[in-house]
């Protein structure tokens, strides 16, 4: 790989590691957190919240955003928003404060989430977009599997506020690396004549924003409470006026023409159904750990590990060998075999060796991270007219929702088909069975479209 693509590798890796990192290094410290305040667990819940429901609604404005402004500068702008608003978290004295500036870091958050994905598939070679997808991945299981050991360990030495500060170093270090990096220029970017769409980013905010917060409170309050149904009905038709509006307006926030793309749409679908499946997995998988495999916390955490390393170091496989597969036909195999592995698991649920638990984690490391890199990979190759931040940010969109989908449909069946100690389990990864196939299944349509190409 040339080196003059070493300074974008390392800061796509470093957002998709700050990213990852915010979100599961909060978890362990929010007891702290409330005490400190001296705040009621519902009000402290506010604190995670406010943070996903930013980076989520923002993702569709952040990605036409940097399409419209350049890459690069909206990059910068997103790694300064995100460290300033870590300093404003560490320095909070209460809940208020601590809530607007999570607001404020969601935001920051959005953009280093789509950023990466849209910035490695502008500035990178065809052949060499492989490598920076595998460490983009790779980066992201780190802060996923760093993130609640190293909470534990700021706020039982120093404090809750460390794991707010930590970030300020780094992302100061990667705001200079970026600018010092002439290798970074884009062609001048001819600006619309047109106003920003500030009516679609009004409407898919807030309709994004409400269905966010019904599918994060479904299984808690139930679908039938007077307020859920009310954001629902709201959400849906902000939604619907949304998709309205982009079809009458030619500079609309989303551009409707991605989702008539065939291939575009069922590799989006395949990427919503695995990350529905991975997020629903990671939701469910530590209750069979505790209350089938009578695991402690402590070994439950150290199975996680296996699993976030794993899915590291297949992704830096799938870098390395990148050039000579076709991404759909990866991620098609990939798709497939996540389906394998899951059978597998339910074939030996019952089994008490811990080594088909183990094998298991390993078995969806292997397929998820080649999965996730080649339909990233897959998805940046449709972009075309300098749209290559509203693709990133539509995608990263779908995946997000997809968790939250996931994580729902998998919760109901766990709950619905808990007659006794295993039913549950067996019926959730069933369910995720036919989840990860209907993956498969939009994999396999895109093959086609690449063999023809080549």
């Amino acid at each position: 790989m040339d080196k003059k693509f070493l300074p974008l590798i390392i800061s796509t890796a470093a957002a998709s590691f700050m990213v990852n990192l915010d979100t599961y290094i909060i978890n362990v410290s929010i007891p702290a957190i409330a005490n400190d305040l001296n705040v009621s667990k519902a009000d402290i819940s506010w604190v995670i919240m406010s943070y996903n429901l930013m980076v989520v609604s923002l993702l569709l404005i952040c990605g036409k955003l940097a399409d419209r402004i350049g890459l690069k500068k909206l990059f910068v702008s997103g790694f300064v928003i995100f460290t300033a608003s870590s300093l404003f978290c560490a320095l909070s004295q209460n809940l208020s404060q601590l809530i607007i500036s999570r607001i404020v870091q969601g935001f920051g958050a959005s953009i280093l989430y789509a950023m990466p994905q849209a910035m490695i598939g502008k500035f990178m070679p065809k052949e060499e977009r492989g490598k920076g997808f595998g460490y983009s991945a790779s980066a992201a299981a780190l802060g996923i599997m760093l993130g609640s050991p190293i909470s534990g360990l700021l706020t039982g030495l120093l404090s809750w506020h460390w794991i707010f500060l930590i970030n300020v170093p780094l992302g100061i270090a990667i705001i200079a690396l970026i600018l010092s990096n002439n290798s970074l220029v884009e062609s001048k970017i001819k600006l619309s004549k047109e106003n920003f769409d500030l009516t679609g980013s009004f409407l898919s905010f807030f309709a994004i924003l409400g269905l966010t917060f019904w599918l994060n409170r479904l299984n808690s309050v139930g679908f039938m409470n007077p307020a859920m149904t009310s954001i629902l009905i709201v959400s849906l038709f902000l939604l619907i006026y949304f998709i309205y509006h982009c079809q009458k307006n030619s500079n609309a926030l989303l551009d409707l023409n991605l989702l008539k793309n065939k291939y575009f749409s069922c590799a989006n679908s395949a990427m919503f159904l695995i990350s529905g499946f991975l997020a629903g997995n990671n939701f469910i998988m530590p209750f069979y750990l505790s209350e089938i495999k009578h695991l402690s916390e402590f070994k439950i955490g150290l199975l996680f590990i296996i699993y976030s390393a794993s899915y590291m170091t297949f992704s830096l496989i799938y870098g390395k060998i990148s050039k000579k597969y076709l991404p759909a036909k990866v991620s098609f195999l990939a798709s497939f075999a996540s389906v394998l592995s899951i059978i597998f698991f339910i074939v030996n649920i019952h089994n008490s060796n811990l080594v088909y638990t183990v094998m298991f984690f390993v078995l969806l490391g292997l397929s998820f991270s080649f999965f996730i890199t080649s339909n990233n990979n897959y998805i940046m190759q449709q972009a075309k007219n300098n749209n290559e931040g509203a693709v990133a940010g539509l995608h990263r969109m779908t995946g997000r929702f997809g968790m939250l989908f996931g994580v729902v449909i998998l919760e109901f069946l766990f709950s619905y088909g808990q007659k006794n100690d295993l039913n549950g389990f067996i019926l959730s990864y069933c369910g995720g069975c036919v989840i990860c196939l209907f993956a498969t299944i939009f994999s396999y349509i895109c093959i086609n479209k690449q063999k023809n190409r080549t």
